[in-house]
């Protein structure tokens, strides 16, 4: 199962979406953060806001995952948890680096959930789309993990249209606005939290069911 949610941790625009985050876990849930996608002076910042985002469930264990574990031991400490959280950042930086530490494979058998925030939850898509803003002079499309068989678009507002219309030629993208969730089981959506938006051959849907 796959969840991919936009939006500010600290003004409560996304108190809804830990609310079923935490209703989707068992007592006692491991959680283990991936934080590749940003530069690692980040990762203590990102681990306490993890930390207080799941402070609404009781027992729940949150930890980050070493980058100088070797291969061997960063697929057990995978395997040990009952989710994973790819944080924000680049996406195309958490991609290369999961393809040169081995983790695409243990992620691709993962059968348990996979939370991704922003640029982590571009990284789940066949196709990684990252649209032009200040990050990103040129529209970028480069490989993802294939967890997902569609596109995202995060951060979503509806004067990106026009170019998010004719990326979906090729490929459903679901566009989510701060504040927005979307929940996947194999591969298909059946979830979403707030407003959320379907382009698909040249056309714009606001989603009202999740049937795919």
């Amino acid at each position: 199962m796959e969840a991919i949610h936009i939006g500010n941790h600290a003004n409560g625009e996304l108190d809804d979406v830990y609310v079923e985050l935490s209703n989707m876990m068992k007592p006692y849930a491991k959680i283990l953060i991936i934080p590749f996608a940003t530069d690692n002076s980040r990762y203590e910042s990102w681990l306490a806001t993890i930390k207080q985002a799941f402070s609404i469930m009781e027992h729940v264990s949150v930890n980050l995952l070493n980058e100088n574990l070797s291969e061997a031991e960063m697929n057990q400490a995978i395997n040990e948890h009952d989710a994973l959280y790819f944080i924000g950042g680049r996406p195309e930086k958490l991609i290369t680096a999961l393809k040169n530490k081995g983790l695409i494979p243990p992620l691709k058998n993962f059968e348990r959930l996979i939370i991704g925030y922003s640029a982590g939850s571009l990284a789940f898509c066949t196709d990684c789309k990252m649209t032009k803003d200040k990050d990103y002079p040129d529209t970028m499309v480069v490989d993802g993990l294939a967890l997902v068989p569609f596109s995202v678009e995060v951060h979503y507002e509806d004067k990106i249209d026009g170019e998010l219309l004719p990326l979906s030629t090729e490929r459903k993208v679901y566009a989510i606005p701060n504040g927005s969730a979307l929940f996947t089981k194999n591969g298909e959506p059946f979830k979403g939290i707030n407003a959320i938006y379907a382009f698909h051959n040249m056309d714009k849907e606001k989603l009202h069911s999740f049937s795919g």
